[in-house]
């Protein structure tokens, strides 16, 4: 690994970075960030995903995105870590940038996509607060960090449209005929038990946290739910002992909505 990065950064990065440098010139880049994650301290590998932003000095062409898109095919292997990506110009830092931006794509699990991914005020948080520089000047010198407001009232519209509809009631439907001690997805618990807490804490403070984080998080807000949610911070750990069954989702569902009802109250009281 580059002896100028990080002690903490995966050697994996240099992987990619060698790549980039074969498609973008290193003229054309006017910085290279982590992001998710390994910014957040919470890498875990073989289970997480290394973040990357590269932010251009100019829009990148078609030729270039297509030159992108082969180079993730290279780069991906079918396991994680998946090289995710943004490429952003900078002129869009801190913004939402049009649907049909040029030079803007995203990567995720290895899929190459054009356009916006939809999180850009996240990203922008992330990069602020704790965004590990690779190339470029620190991170924090971009000003990155998203009107407050904005940023509360997307995390609550995340909340409501795809945290509370697909892990509220739709999980109750799916589960509740089920038996209540037959086996539930050890992934799924961990997802919905540290996902939507991250954006609670968003919501309440502007401060971007990561799942393992999210986890303590909650289970300090909602007590109730303390005990699934520090079973499902073990899982993400690696211990491998720890199961889960469908009551557990079912209290999980509860949780969902319980937090996005708490989060609306808070945003509303902000407003």
């Amino acid at each position: 690994m580059d002896s100028t990065h990080p002690l903490h950064v995966p050697a994996e990065v240099d992987t990619y970075l060698a790549a980039l440098d074969e498609v973008v010139p290193p003229s054309a880049v006017a910085g290279v960030y982590l992001v998710g994650s390994t910014a957040l301290g919470d890498y875990r590998p073989g289970q997480s995903d290394l973040d990357m932003l590269t932010l251009t000095r100019h829009p990148l062409s078609d030729i270039e995105l297509d030159a992108l898109d082969r180079m993730h095919q290279s780069l991906e292997k079918g396991a994680q870590p998946h090289f995710d990506a943004e490429y952003v110009p900078r002129d869009c830092v801190g913004l939402l940038p049009e649907e049909d931006a040029p030079g803007h794509a995203h990567v995720v699990d290895g899929h190459f996509a054009r356009g916006p991914h939809g999180l850009e005020f996240v990203l922008w948080a992330t990069l602020d607060q704790c965004g590990i520089r690779l190339r470029g000047p620190e991170a924090r010198t971009w000003n990155a960090a998203p009107d407050a407001a904005e940023l509360r009232a997307w995390n609550l519209g995340n909340l409501e449209s795809y945290w509370r509809p697909n892990f509220g009631q739709r999980v109750r439907d799916s589960l509740g005929a089920r038996d209540p001690d037959s086996g539930l997805s050890t992934e799924v618990v961990v997802w919905i038990a540290t996902g939507p807490g991250r954006l609670h804490r968003t919501i309440s403070s502007g401060e971007i946290i990561s799942k393992t984080a999210s986890a303590d998080y909650s289970a300090e807000i909602f007590p109730a739910y303390a005990p699934i949610l520090m079973r499902a911070k073990a899982s993400r750990l690696g211990d491998e002992s720890v199961g889960f069954v469908a009551r557990d989702g079912l209290a999980l569902a509860d949780f969902v909505d319980e937090l996005c009802d708490d989060a609306a109250r808070l945003a509303a009281r902000r407003a």
